[in-house]
């Protein structure tokens, strides 16, 4: 890549230089795709990217204050030729850009005493360009204004803006309006905070005096909303203020003027969103808005077509519910509950995109209502909007949950977005249920679903819209309907099989419900009878199998002796079996599910022929693992690794009881053995295979428990060695971490446990050798070192003791540096647990290991502090700060309970180039007495504040050239 040329610090020079560099990035060229294998479009592109640089490049110099001042001051070109006009408007805008920039980052660069002048400049250059209405020089120029002022503490700008431009309102209104937000915005770095608080106690002071000024202005409406928006939301104005200002009426009247309909609507929803009842100082404001907006033409608003009214009245009525909730769910203020009665008819919008605003109104009067106390008040409150909430449980049936008639040509997006506004409709049901009570919401669905059934009659086919959305909200409600419910289910049920089959929406949706409802269906085996070959049928029509999958495996799971559903659906799973692709595999996989936990709800009554059930679900699953592996053009995704996460289905949820030896699961294991060596080896680079096969191990030790498992852990661990000093692969170490937390404890297994860590870590040092081969290993390093953390929290011993504990601090320093979330976190995780250790030694005799990791830790200490520094003041990663086990602030904390003087010592050093008054609070904390030294939480904060101080600083150096 061509080298930059270096900047001149003569003003004409540079300028001239950014000239060019300007016309090379606009030239027409870069508005087409070129081909760049042609040379002249090649060299074009590296001409262009030069120029990029230089000029990003420029932004951050001294030279640039002056430069953009000449562009900005610069004559106006002749209107012809035009092209010479339009380079001008491009460098201007270029000018005024970059000086916003430096305004907000770059203020330091310039003596206190030159700001002044900078300021008048940037406000002669403000007022000739909005003399000529150029719109987006003249926003930019008055951003730069308002950063600047902060900037300079300049705490009078709004009363010298409005003396000094008293006949130009519209300069001062471009200020006004972008002024509040550049205070607040968090990219403006100021070297002293407390300037930001002096803006803003100013614009608080000023903020009648800005609002009597948009009363009186001669601007348009636009912009005086705006401005007025702008205040409201950014600058904490007093309630009464606002309430005072004309402006609040005048908003709400533009409301009925098309042109002013959106802007007028955002202030209002504004207003509420910043001044909720709940806040003493408010309540004068919120009396003066409820009748305000009362006297809207809301059933005219209503009734209208026009989305965009709709839109607009649909907002502020919401905002102005959750706003107000503290009204609506007060006793005494009856009143309120129109506010309710209001939300509820926006609900019932006939365009539900827009309708759907309003749902999280309910979500939260639901939530506020279930902590009113004490219950006796509750229930007045549940017992006064009872209605509404049975009212809006019609409006989710008829209109929220109802899919459109053109359901079948939407586009696949829209059908997304569909299906998550349902889920939302779906929790207001649920939410309703809460506190209306299941059966009451039940009943409501039930006689809504006979009123639609009877309405489309036969014509469902064509009509099963209705219907549908009456099921998805029945659906909703199944935590809530009791086992013995005798009124609605059975209709529902009953009706399930009459239903047309080949509307797959609706048929997905009444699968979903059957599998929802397996509690009260196995109360109810009678009922349960059709539905089964309704949930078969299903399982062959794609869209509807997934839910009519976990819709089996569900009644599976409540399986009694009254609905015995083990041998059923263990037939059905052969059947699928049968016909290889007929069902997706997980869909196939949930059916296997079923069948385990139904065989495993018997096998509690009585456990005859488990063996042989086992043997009968498994066999042709090992029997396919063996004829796939012996042929050629096995794949390992297609024949190997279905088979593996079939028999992980069986050892996960084949629940056996415990039984005499041999355990059935463990025999299922012994005789795959042989199987999943020969795939390992038949394909020893897949990490697929590799993740299945160790999650395969994990949930067979997890199922038989370690006592079962124990005559079968030492050809593990051989195999998981074995395998990782061939492939390299992750997963082989997760599962070497599992069998340290199974047998951690049990001294017996600690040279075994140990011996294996030490030949993982034998076999992870050939390859990870320096940060680059960390870097290209990070689920290695994040594995290896979780491995590692957690064989010293089980079994510390021999590894504390032992020559490798050096080797692992010495790598866990390097993976400190890696920019990988996951890796990072593991280092961190095993430095921090043997740091525990250590801590935990205090109270034991074990001189050998107190002697071994105390001489690890002075060794090797310095670098882990500066590696922790580094990453708190921004020249590391740091993922983890103060939070889970294996953080930045939980390592300095028990390091410096375990080694005080050497870690305050290693701090001091790490911390050399950082500024005394950055760091002294943390020293500090370091420097406590133990007897008095900071609790952990206290500590975290320090090492907050003094990381958001490192970053602050860090802002303003990364500024300076």
């Amino acid at each position: 890549m061509t080298s930059l040329p270096q900047h001149s610090e003569n003003v004409e020079e540079e300028l001239h230089r950014i000239e060019l560099a300007l016309k090379t990035i606009y030239s027409p060229s870069s508005s087409s795709s070129p081909n760049l294998s042609n040379p002249s479009n090649q060299q074009w592109w590296e001409q262009r990217q030069l120029a990029d640089r230089y000029l990003t490049s420029f932004q951050g110099t001294e030279v640039s204050w002056m430069v953009c001042d000449c562009i900005l001051r610069e004559t106006d070109a002749p209107l012809n030729p035009l092209q010479q006009q339009l380079e001008q408007q491009q460098r201007r805008f270029f000018a005024a850009q970059t000086l916003h920039t430096k305004c907000r980052t770059d203020a330091y660069q310039l003596p206190a005493s030159s700001l002044p002048s900078l300021r008048d400049s940037l406000v002669n250059n403000l007022n000739r360009y909005t003399a000529v209405g150029n719109m987006a020089l003249t926003n930019r120029l008055a951003m730069c204004i308002s950063a600047l002022s902060v900037q300079m503490a300049w705490s009078t700008i709004v009363n010298d803006l409005m003396q000094s431009s008293a006949q130009n309102s519209t300069l001062v209104l471009h200020v006004l309006k972008v002024l509040p937000e550049e205070c607040a915005s968090d990219r403006l770095i100021l070297v002293d905070e407390n300037f930001r608080f002096q803006m803003r106690d100013h614009l608080v002071a000023s903020s009648a005096m800005v609002f009597k000024f948009l009363e009186t202005s001669n601007c348009p409406p636009t912009t005086i909303y705006e401005v007025f928006r702008s205040w409201i939301r950014y600058v904490p104005v007093q309630a009464h203020v606002i309430m005072a200002s004309p402006l609040l009426e005048a908003t709400i009247r533009n409301l009925v003027e098309p042109a002013h309909l959106e802007l007028a609507s955002d202030v209002l929803v504004e207003i509420l969103r910043m001044y909720p009842s709940h806040v003493p100082q408010n309540q004068g404001l919120v009396q003066r808005m409820i009748p305000m907006l009362s006297s809207l033409p809301f059933d005219q608003a209503i009734r209208s077509e026009d989305e965009d009214v709709l839109r607009a009245y649909c907002r502020i009525i919401t905002e102005m519910g959750e706003s107000y909730l503290s009204l609506i769910l007060s006793v005494q203020d009856t009143q309120a509950s129109s506010i309710v009665d209001w939300v509820l008819r926006c609900s019932a919008i006939a365009e539900t995109e827009i309708a759907s605003i309003t749902l999280h109104f309910w979500y939260r009067m639901v939530l506020d209502l279930e902590s009113v106390d004490p219950y006796d008040v509750r229930q007045e409150l549940v017992d006064r909007y009872a209605t509404q909430l049975l009212n809006l449980i019609d409006i989710c049936t008829s209109s929220l949950m109802k899919y459109p008639e053109d359901y079948n040509d939407l586009a696949p997006d829209r059908v997304d977005d569909l299906e998550r506004d349902r889920f939302y409709v779906s929790e207001t049901v649920e939410d309703c249920c809460r506190l209306l009570g299941g059966q009451i919401v039940l009943q409501r669905l039930g006689h809504l679903l006979q009123t639609e059934g009877n309405r489309v009659g036969a014509n469902i086919n064509s009509n099963w819209q209705g219907i549908e959305s009456c099921f998805a909200c029945i659906l909703a409600a199944n935590r809530f309907v009791a086992s013995d419910e005798a009124d609605v289910l059975p209709f529902c049920f009953a009706l399930i099989p009459r239903l047309p089959a080949d509307v797959e929406p609706l048929r997905y949706t009444t699968s979903k419900m059957i599998g929802k409802f397996a509690s009260w269906l196995s109360e109810h085996p009678q009922i349960l009878q059709p539905l089964m070959p309704y949930l078969a049928q299903g399982l062959s029509i794609k869209t509807c199998a997934p839910a009519a999958a976990v819709a089996i495996k569900e009644l599976c799971e409540c399986s009694n002796q009254k609905m015995s559903m083990g041998e059923p659906v263990l037939q059905l799973y052969n059947e699928i079996s049968a016909k290889p692709g007929s069902l997706d595999l997980k869909d196939e996989l949930e059916v296997l599910e079923g069948a385990c936990r139904a065989a495993s709800r018997q096998f509690r009554e009585t456990q005859d022929n488990i063996a042989a059930f086992v043997q009968r679900i498994a066999q042709p699953i090992g029997a396919r693992l063996a004829a796939s592996l012996s042929n050629e053009s096995c794949n390992v995704r297609q024949h190997v690794i279905p088979e593996i996460e079939r028999l992980t289905v069986i050892v996960r949820f084949l629940a056996i009881p415990s039984t005499q030896p041999p355990h059935p699961i463990i025999e299922l294991i012994k005789s795959s053995w042989a199987l999943l060596h020969a795939a390992s080896n038949r394909f020893p680079l897949s990490t697929d295979l590799a993740e299945k096969i160790c999650r395969l191990h994990k949930h067979t030790l997890r199922a038989v428990g370690p006592v079962a498992y124990a005559p079968m852990l030492d050809a593990l661990m051989e195999e998981l060695v074995r395998s990782f000093e061939r492939s390299r692969q992750s997963p082989f170490l997760y599962a070497a971490s599992i069998c340290v937390s199974e047998y951690g404890r049990d001294p017996s297994c600690a040279r075994k446990l140990f011996d294996m860590v030490s030949a993982l870590a034998a076999a992870a040092f050939t390859f990870l050798r320096d940060l680059n081969d960390l870097t290209h290993h990070p689920d290695v390093v994040e594995e290896f070192f979780y491995l590692m953390g957690r064989m010293v929290s089980y079994s510390p011993d021999l590894l504390v003791a032992s020559p490798l504990l050096p080797s692992l601090f010495q790598c866990a320093i390097v993976g400190m540096q890696l920019e990988h979330k996951d890796a990072n976190k593991g280092t961190l995780n095993f430095l921090e647990n043997t740091i525990t250790f250590g801590l935990s030694l205090r109270e034991r005799s074990q001189p050998q290991c107190q002697q071994s990791l105390g001489q690890v830790l002075l060794s090797e200490g310095p670098g882990i502090v500066r590696n922790l520094i580094l990453s708190l003041i921004g020249d590391l990663p740091a993922y983890s700060i103060d939070r889970g086990h294996g953080s930045i602030s939980g390592i300095l904390w028990k390091l410096n309970m375990l080694l005080p003087p050497q870690t305050l010592q290693w701090a001091k050093a790490s911390l050399a180039n950082v500024p005394e008054q950055i760091c002294a609070e943390f020293l500090t904390a370091l420097n406590r007495p133990l007897d008095s030294g900071l609790a952990r939480q206290d500590f975290d904060g320090v090492v907050l504040r003094f990381m958001d101080a490192c970053l602050r600083h860090r802002k303003l150096q990364k500024r300076r050239p």
